[in-house]
């Protein structure tokens, strides 16, 4: 047997031996230079560990309990102890990677001890407060103030909240940042996300330093006018320039939010056009803003002296000019309101900037990755906000994107022409910010600009070389009252891109949108993406299955069948891609819940309507109730599987009234665990509160202890 065996291998199987040795040596090969591939870009090795602290933070936000600081303070100290002590070991970079990412948990949790402040937790009013004017901010309908170092009569100090936020119909004459009002008022607690896992206007406020909100029962009262200028006080200056130089009220609010980023004088039907035809960009000041501002200064500042002969020939007037540009950046991110997107521009621009002064000109990756740290190391909180996310994914994206194409730019620009060239960058550009933020835009706002692309062709160029240079020489003038000729300059480019942005808007299905993608679904693309930007290897391209991820997430992702508001004051269905709520007229919650289960339309719900019918007394559909008054509990509660109670449905009407096996979601349910989504699902009903998903951390306040059920 052995003899015959031998002879089948040597007649039959000598070649599918040879085959397959040299298969298991090229695997070999391929295997051994996949695992050389991180080591033969170790200058990138260092981009990650802005990641790994962001990492850590992410972490932080994500628990549903608070990590004691002292704790994660210890956990850090000893990862870089570990980190020093593997120094010279291959399994340094992992230590480090472990260690950036303890800072990061450790600095999260530091900065939330530091942002801690009284905040109300029940309804007061109407009682008297004062307060000073920290900001002032006007939307389509009342004023938002928001007051500092407040007294409320009915309040002990100990309890007063360092911050309010009250709405006002308007404000005394000659009130503004810095001055001291009074005005009788009701306050409220912080506002809750309207569905679980929503956006979160408390953890907002919370590091915001904002304690309670309300509303004036009257006209307030100046008690001390504003003692100095302040930056706050400049601001709302320009912008009253600016709104009496141009008289269209959409256009002065655009001039407004892009020369000092306030954007409370912008109507809602002009911020929608924008918003729809993919230009919300060019209202956040940003590096396109913060550059052209830098950029003109350097080259005004550097023209000047160089018609100076015994000064340009002598000194570094490059290095002034340069200087001098920083000092423009920064006073403009001031300006601006210094948000997250202004704070990461300015970082890069002064860096850029500093690179110029220390003769030193590589910008690229690097500086990204400092000013990621930057804003982090400030306002770690700014990792979950959906400027952050946005404007980092674009810059992220389009320096990879330019790193990749420089061999072929640097010869495209002689053989294609100043300005096909300079269309084809920006068509590059904006297809590349559009694929990057697309991710992050549909996890926080469910909907992506169609045409965008389109849209963008026509409006960037426009702000860059008409509307921000228009925008620079108008304030320049404003000290010298000859600011009309600007501005007037300004309004007919922002009436163009105005144009543009309602035409596009306009174009058959402009937006698209669906639920939003989930947490997990983000994160995918995040760590895809970073992957495929960081490295500059062919391993990059296993970038893709975070990608791939991400879309098989979002292929998944079902909105709630059904929704419950905090308060019990609404409740909604969704089916057949249409939202039925239980109140014709829902104002900002319905359209919250519509954004967030990314409905075509609501549906009618009339009585006798099939997706919801609904009369004064409550709703039914399929084994679902909806009790609006205590008359339709006997009625409605009987033979439902499912019933949603705006009343609190005590133990002796469940057993009267209702199958046993039911479940309810009453008043008293709600104002204990927060806002309710239900999921149909083959075992049964799912639930999820806003408690499961937020649990115990400093900006939640929930009352009561969390109960059992």
């Amino acid at each position: 047997m052995g003899e015959g065996a031998n002879r089948v291998t040597t007649l039959m199987g000598g070649k599918t031996s040879g085959k397959g040795r040299a298969f298991i040596e090229r695997l070999r090969r391929e295997v051994k230079g996949a695992a050389a591939l991180p080591f033969r870009e170790r200058d990138r090795w260092a981009l990650w560990l802005p990641v790994f602290f962001a990492l850590g933070i992410g972490i932080y936000f994500s628990l549903d309990f608070e990590p004691p600081v002292h704790t994660t303070a210890v956990a850090a100290v000893l990862t870089v102890l570990v980190g020093v002590g593997l120094r010279r070991s291959a399994l340094f970079p992992a230590a480090a990677a472990a260690a950036f990412a303890a800072a990061g948990l450790f600095w999260a949790g530091f900065h939330t001890e530091l942002a801690r402040a009284p905040a109300l937790d029940r309804a007061i009013g109407p009682t008297e407060v004062t307060g000073t004017i920290l900001r002032q901010d006007r939307t389509e309908g009342p004023m938002r103030v928001v007051l500092e170092r407040p007294t409320v009569a009915r309040l002990a100090p100990e309890r007063t909240p360092e911050r309010l936020r009250l709405r006002l119909a308007s404000l005394p004459p000659g009130a503004g940042p810095g001055a001291r009002i009074a005005v009788l008022a009701r306050l409220e607690p912080l506002p809750q996300p309207a569905l679980p896992g929503g956006y979160d206007p408390a953890r907002r406020a919370f590091f915001q330093g904002i304690g309670a909100t309300g509303f004036a029962l009257g006209k307030p009262r100046l008690l001390e006018p504003a003692e100095t200028p302040g930056i706050e006080r400049l601001r709302h200056a320009i912008a009253a320039r600016i709104g009496e130089a141009i008289a269209d009220p959409a256009l002065a609010g655009i001039a407004i939010a892009l020369t000092t980023g306030l954007r409370g004088d912008l109507p809602r039907a002009a911020h929608e056009a924008i918003r729809d035809a993919g230009l919300a960009h060019l209202l956040a000041i940003s590096g396109l803003h913060l550059g052209l501002v830098a950029g003109l200064v350097f080259a005004a500042v550097r023209a000047a002296l160089a018609f100076w002969p015994a000064v340009a020939l002598r000194y570094p007037v490059k290095k002034w000019a340069a200087a001098a540009a920083i000092g423009a950046a920064f006073f403009y991110m001031l300006l601006a309101g210094a948000t997250v997107p202004t704070q990461r521009a300015f970082v890069m621009v002064a860096l850029a900037l500093l690179a110029v002064l220390v003769d030193r000109l590589d910008i690229g990756m690097r500086l990204v990755a400092l000013a990621a740290v930057a804003v982090l190391v400030l306002e770690p909180y700014a990792l979950t906000t959906a400027s952050f996310q946005l404007s980092f994914a674009a810059v992220v994206a389009l320096v990879a994107a330019y790193e990749w194409m420089a061999p072929f730019l640097s010869g495209a620009r002689a053989r294609m022409g100043r300005a096909l060239f300079f269309l084809a960058a920006t068509l590059l550009t904006t297809l590349v910010a559009t694929l990057a933020t697309a991710p992050f835009a549909a996890h926080h706002f469910g909907r992506i600009a169609a045409y965008g692309l389109a849209a963008n062709l026509l409006a960037v160029p426009a702000a860059a070389f008409w509307i921000m240079p228009a925008a620079i020489l108008g304030v320049l003038a404003m000290p010298l009252g000859l600011e009309a000729w600007p501005l007037a300059a300004m309004e007919a480019g922002i009436d163009a891109v105005l144009w543009t942005a309602e035409t596009v808007a306009a174009w058959p299905g402009a937006v698209r949108r669906f639920p939003p993608l989930p947490t997990a679904g983000a994160v995918a693309a995040a760590a895809g993406g970073l992957w495929l930007c960081l490295w500059q290897t062919r391993w990059r391209l296993f970038g893709l299955a975070g990608l791939a991820a991400a879309l098989a997430i979002q292929a998944g992702a079902q909105p709630p069948d059904l929704m419950a508001d905090r308060d019990a004051r609404l409740f909604a269905r969704y089916s057949g891609g249409r939202l039925y709520l239980s109140k014709p007229r829902a104002g900002f919650l319905g359209r919250v819940w519509a954004e967030a289960a990314g409905a075509r339309e609501t549906g009618s719900t009339r009585p006798g309507s099939q997706g919801l019918s609904c009369d004064r007394l409550g709703c039914a559909a399929d084994g679902i109730a909806i009790v609006l008054r205590h008359q339709a509990l006997e009625e409605d509660c009987r033979g439902a599987g499912i019933v949603l109670s705006a009343v609190t449905v005590s133990r002796r009407a469940r057993w009267r009234h209702c199958d046993e096996d039911a479940l309810i979601v009453d008043r008293q349910r709600l104002r204990r665990l927060g806002a309710h989504a239900i999921r149909f699902a083959p075992e049964g009903p799912v639930i999820e509160t806003d408690w499961d998903r937020r649990g115990r951390r400093p900006w939640v306040a929930l009352p009561g202890p969390r109960p059992d059920q």
